[in-house]
This record gives C-alpha cells, sequence and structure tokens, in this order.
C-alpha cells in the first residue's frame, strides 16, 4: 500500500482545512530528513537515464563534474579539467576519495564508468550524451583522458549526468543496485533500502571526503499527488516537499509553521509550428485548405507571437508558477542573451501583421497541447487559442495525453508530422542554451542527432551554422558569444515561439532552509537547519 493517498481536498474544500493547517510538526528526530517526492524511481542502476532517479542517488554516487544551483559545472570527483586540444580532455582526480566500501577511487573505476554509460543497453540511456567519446584513456591513477571524435566543449557538462562506480562491481545488473549489493559510490549518503513503490532510505556516509552531513538519515517518500505530498508535510509526515505549486502554496502560507521557496527553472514550453510548403491543420474561414502554409511566412509568426499576452498567462493561468520567456534559457543559464525580453501582446499589430501577410480576414488552425505533461498545460493551451483567435487566426484547442501529441507531433509517416502548430516542454539539463537549441531549432538531420524535437521542420541556415560553431568552440567565452548571437537570431525568425519558464519550488516546515535549484532538485545535502544550505565545496 503506498503512503499519503489522502488527498490535500478534504483540508483544502471543506471546514476541517483550519485544523489541518494547525497539525504540521516538526519531526521527532531532528537529525533526519524526510522529503515527500513527486515521483517514484524506475530503476537502482544510476546509469540508466531517469530525472527522478538522478535526484535519489547523486546522494549515494557522485560525478566528475557536478551542477551548481544554476546549473553550470562545478569540480565533483575531479579537481579540474582542460582541453589539452580541442578533441582531448584531461580531467585530475581529486585524491583520498573512498567508496562506501572502502576502496579508493582511482582513474580506473572512472574510465569504467564512463565505457559502462556509453554502452548500456536499452532506450533509457546516457548514449546521447556520450556519442562524442572516442575513447577513455587512464594516463595515471589520478588523471583520466577522454578523446572526442570532434571538438566537443560541452562534454564536462556532459559527464556531470555520469556517476563513478568502483569497477570492481563488474557486470552488476538491476537486482544487485536494488539490492545494495552492487549500490557502492562516494557519495555523502549510503544505499539503506529501495521499497518500490513507497521509498528510498538513505544513511550518512561518516567516511565522506567532503563536508560531514548533518543529517543521520534521509528517507525519500514516493508520494506522486501534489495534494498528498501537501497533507503530509502539514501532518509533519514529511519535512519537505517539492514540485509544490502557486495554488497549493496560497493555501500553505496560511500556516506560520510552513515556508517556502522557488526559482525559474531550466523548462520551457513553447510553440513548434510547421514550416512545411502545406500544412493539414490549417484552412481558411470557411474551411477550405489554403494553397500554402501560412505559419511558413515570418510576418504570420509574427503575429502569433504578438497575439500572446505571456504576462497573462504567468499571472493568472500559471498564478505565479512561471515567468515569461522569449529564449531557450532563463536568466543565470549559460547562453542567455539579456537583451532579449518578453514582449508585450499587442493585438492590433498581430492583426495588421497578418493582413501585410496576404490574411486580413486570418484563417483557422487546430493547437495541440498536452493534458499530462507540464504544469497546467491543459489550461495553459485554452488560454492560447482565446488570445490567438482575438487576433484573427479562429483556433481550436485539442488537448490528449502527451504520449499521443507526440505520437503526432513525431508524424505517422516517416519525417512527416500531423499537426500544424503545438506546445512542447524542452529542458536545458546542463544548464546550457546550446543542447535546447541542437533539439529545437537545428535543422533535423537524424544521422547527425540533430534537431530531435524539432517538430516543425524549422531550417535557417544562419543559425544552423551558428549553432554547429558554439558546438565546435573550446573557449567558453567565446562560445558564449556565438550562442548569444543564436539566440538573437531564433528570437527574431521564431523558429518556436517560446512561452514560459516554468518555476521550481519547495514547501517545509519552519526551521528548515534550502538552495533551490534550477532542475528542480530536493538534495539532502541544500537542506540544512536554520537557513539555506551552501552547495557542496568546490575542492578540499
Amino acid at each position: 500500500m503506498k503512503p499519503y493517498s489522502t488527498p490535500l481536498t478534504t483540508c483544502l474544500t471543506t471546514l476541517a482545512f483550519a485544523a489541518c493547517l494547525a497539525t504540521a510538526v516538526r519531526p521527532a528526530v531532528a537529525a533526519d530528513l524526510r522529503i515527500g517526492f513527486h515521483a517514484e524511481i524506475t530503476s537502482a542502476d544510476p546509469h540508466v537515464h531517469a530525472v527522478q532517479n538522478r535526484n535519489v542517488w547523486m546522494h549515494v554516487y557522485e560525478p566528475l563534474v557536478r551542477q551548481d544551483a544554476q546549473l553550470r559545472p562545478a569540480p565533483g570527483l575531479a579537481r579540474g579539467w582542460r582541453a589539452m586540444d580541442p578533441m582531448t580532455w584531461n580531467f585530475t582526480l581529486r585524491p583520498n576519495v573512498f567508496f562506501h566500501d572502502g576502496s579508493a577511487m582511482t582513474a580506473e573505476d572512472v574510465k569504467f564508468s564512463i565505457d559502462r554509460a556509453r554502452s548500456m543497453p536499452g532506450a533509457r540511456t546516457l548514449r546521447a550524451y556520450l556519442k562524442d567519446i572516442e575513447s577513455v584513456n587512464v594516463i595515471d591513477p589520478m588523471t583520466i583522458q577522454v578523446k572526442t571524435a570532434g571538438p566537443s566543449p560541452t562534454l564536462p557538462d556532459n559527464l556531470s549526468l555520469v556517476v563513478v562506480l568502483p569497477r570492481s562491481i563488474g557486470k552488476a545488473d538491476e537486482d544487485a543496485f536494488a539490492q545494495g549489493k552492487g549500490a557502492i559510490g562516494t557519495g555523502p549518503y549510503k544505499f539503506g533500502e529501495w521499497v518500490r513503490g513507497q521509498r528510498v532510505v538513505l544513511s550518512r556516509n561518516d567516511k565522506y571526503w567532503g563536508d560531514r552531513e548533518p543529517w543521520d538519515k534521509v528517507s525519500f517518500e514516493f508520494i506522486p499527488k501534489e495534494p498528498a505530498r501537501a497533507t503530509a508535510l502539514l501532518t509533519g509526515a514529511v519535512d519537505i516537499i517539492n514540485g509544490a505549486s502557486a495554488s497549493v502554496i496560497e493555501a500553505l502560507k496560511r500556516n506560520p509553521s510552513i515556508e517556502q521557496a522557488a526559482t525559474v527553472s531550466y523548462m520551457l514550453n513553447y510553440l513548434f509550428l510547421d514550416q512545411r510548403p502545406t500544412t493539414p491543420l490549417v484552412t481558411d474561414m470557411a474551411g477550405k485548405p489554403l494553397p500554402a502554409n501560412p505559419l511558413a511566412q515570418l510576418k504570420v509568426r509574427q503575429a502569433l507571437n504578438l497575439a500572446i499576452d505571456r504576462d497573462v498567462i504567468a499571472r493568472k493561468v500559471m498564478k505565479g508558477d512561471s515567468e515569461p520567456a522569449a529564449q531557450t534559457v532563463p536568466e543565470g543559464f549559460f547562453g542567455y542573451e539579456a537583451s532579449l525580453k518578453p514582449g508585450r501582446a499587442d493585438v492590433a499589430k498581430a492583426r495588421a501583421l497578418l493582413a501585410e501577410a496576404g490574411y486580413p480576414q486570418g484563417f483557422q488552425m487546430t493547437l495541440y497541447c498536452t493534458n499530462d505533461r507540464y504544469l497546467n498545460d491543459a489550461k495553459v493551451c485554452e488560454a492560447l487559442g482565446q488570445m490567438l483567435t482575438q487576433a484573427g487566426i479562429k483556433t481550436a484547442v485539442q488537448t490528449q495525453p502527451y504520449a499521443v501529441v507526440l505520437g503526432k507531433a513525431q508524424g505517422s509517416k516517416p519525417d512527416v508530422s500531423d499537426l500544424s502548430i503545438g506546445m512542447m516542454g524542452i529542458g536545458a539539463v546542463s544548464g546550457d542554451s546550446l543542447q535546447p537549441m541542437i533539439a529545437t531549432l537545428q535543422s533535423r538531420d537524424p544521422k547527425a542527432g540533430t534537431g530531435q524535437n524539432n517538430y516543425g521542420r524549422y531550417s535557417n541556415a544562419k543559425l544552423d551554422a551558428l549553432i554547429v560553431q558554439a558546438n565546435k568552440t573550446i573557449s567558453p567565452v567565446e562560445r558564449e558569444a556565438i550562442q548569444r548571437q543564436a539566440a538573437q537570431l531564433a528570437a527574431e525568425d521564431l523558429g518556436i515561439i517560446p512561452l514560459h519558464h516554468q518555476k521550481a519550488s519547495w514547501a517545509f516546515r519552519k526551521g528548515l532552509g534550502i538552495t533551490p535549484r534550477a532542475d528542480n532538485f530536493t538534495y539532502a545535502m541544500n537542506v540544512r537547519e536554520g537557513g539555506a544550505a551552501a552547495p557542496a565545496p568546490a575542492s578540499k
């Protein structure tokens, strides 16, 4: 039986709410931290790629390169790294690091781990992030060298996803990790138990190379439904919850024993637009097919962009759970262009642009969105439909499960989408604008691995050239300047229409503090009594 199945609606919609608010209590054992977590983990193998898994297992295992709160690379098990040439990277390992079984970590373990992640079978792997790697070589016990097939400036960022395991585990399988036999890392916490569908329990690693953690035990309690997570917090069953949306936060504010924190996340919601000569779900106002696809015209895309009131969506539809967007990443991320700001809606100008494009009477189209993937996705879609209709583009809205919308976006025939326009999301998981631009804006090329999320088949030779140039530029200063140029060009041409960056949010009992992370991860290492915790040390 899964815990905390009682819905919060009982508290929120009845007179019992005041009593519920009064029941938040401090934990019986202050040295234990209980986290109400939004998703169940799917695997105990830390090289199986799933976001919720990584959030949990990064307590037990560590990568060469860690990510700070804004997802920028920082020293982890590697004290530092250097590009010896455009295709050769040397990583200097941190000394005196020991695995939980007492063995010392060496370059052989790092090579084993990267090679293991590169060769993992199945769909949920890290291979896409490691495809540039040609070889991993041991220079000496404290130095690892990674050679790539071509220039790979984001290699350190990509290696932040690969945790280091001892080579002694050999061919440990899922059962070995799940039962704890293969669950041997270097992290600040050790594997305790995984009760499927309920919780993961971790214990402090008192021989950790870094600062000693204050929590004797950390438990991740899997509570997928937000009302149930809030109930668990209110009743003192957990100390902190993630994924606390604005509506629940507003209710929790009535309790003086509950505090909250939030930050803008890496998740962007955007509109993709079909760029083919003709498109299936656009007609004239009489319902007749149009001879040409209006979405392929820049002035039409500009009209759509001006029709959208992002402030209204952020304030009234998302209720503060998002921030209007004009580019693929929010402020603070690598590649962010400060001059790009979300413009104000202008319906009159949108209608004028439609007339200039040859559609003075407008046209009709069907907008597809998910209803189970992103926060308030169906409500946002309905608001978009109304805004576009007011601007002269009569928009029918279809909200369906993510799997259905994704299938239609990818198309029933190879390389042909079944949609004209739709809302999707993309996350800059490495804290870098290059990855979402490659995925959503670069010309689609399955062999090269570009444009994987370019459902509209958008193509701009100048933008492609900038993305390729950035992807070959090792100097961070030079590369960021190129990516900012690419962001500017993408905003001018509107290959996609950015809508908003979702926020990551937490609620917790009074007396705790958290360092908010843009990836929405809840690390015990960032939670402390008495205030927000500093990130892990850069060196020691």
